[in-house]
């Protein structure tokens, strides 16, 4: 099976048969593209393989954090932290972000069917990397579980961000007290970790607390 694996993953014509059949989601954009990407790419909810909404839900639980701002990055077609927050008592105000197509498509169908759920939970198809502070609100919590996944430098030209001035815009938008959250267990944090270690050097943010595979910063001041 290993030798199997390893074979598909070196030719690419197969691996995007699968991932056009659905038979595998593409891990992100970087082998065929963000249109590729975009089109066929969409997340299940899978517990053991990337538990971070969960864990993020537990999170909020525990904290009791109701009626924030929060942003939320990679919605999954399952949409389970806008719907979560909607049985909250005062449900958080959340925007998320999706760059597939098939999970975009997944919150329009829920909304037709729930039109309660688009009143706290909004979700933009896009990529994140064109967002500006322009385009964003004031915000008490942002989750960046999925950074340095999905930047792709061929495609500078036609965004505004690359992963570390993304992490710079997000904490330009931080409420005072509020969080900014990443997944060590995310593809892309070998990447990812010496950014935020660089942000946490330079004394731009702290870390104020560790949810099983979450971490928690704030801003420093």
């Amino acid at each position: 099976m290993v030798t199997l694996v390893k074979s598909i993953k070196q030719h690419p014509v197969i691996q995007k048969l699968i991932y056009t059949t659905k038979i595998r989601r593409p891990s992100g954009p970087q082998n065929f593209g963000m249109q590729f990407y975009q089109e066929n790419s969409s997340w299940k909810l899978d517990a053991k393989t990337c538990p971070c909404d969960l864990e993020f839900l537990e999170y909020v639980k525990k904290s009791e954090i109701s009626g924030k701002s929060i942003f939320h990055f990679g919605t999954g077609t399952h949409h389970v932290i806008g719907l979560e927050n909607q049985q909250l008592n005062q449900p958080n105000e959340i925007l998320g972000i999706t760059a597939s197509a098939p999970e975009h498509q997944a919150y329009i169908r829920l909304v037709l069917k729930n039109k309660a759920l688009a009143k706290y939970y909004k979700v933009l198809f896009g990529d994140i990397y064109t967002l500006t502070a322009n385009t964003l609100p004031p915000l008490d919590i942002v989750n960046l579980f999925h950074l340095c996944e999905f930047y792709l430098p061929e495609h500078a030209n036609l965004l505004h961000q690359n992963d570390e001035s993304l992490v710079q815009l997000f904490l330009s938008k931080l409420n005072p007290g509020g969080k900014i959250l990443f997944y060590s267990g995310s593809i892309g944090w070998g990447n990812a970790e010496p950014i935020v270690k660089s942000f946490e050097a330079a004394g731009k943010i702290k870390l104020v607390e560790k949810y099983k595979h979450l971490l928690i910063y704030a801003k420093s001041f």
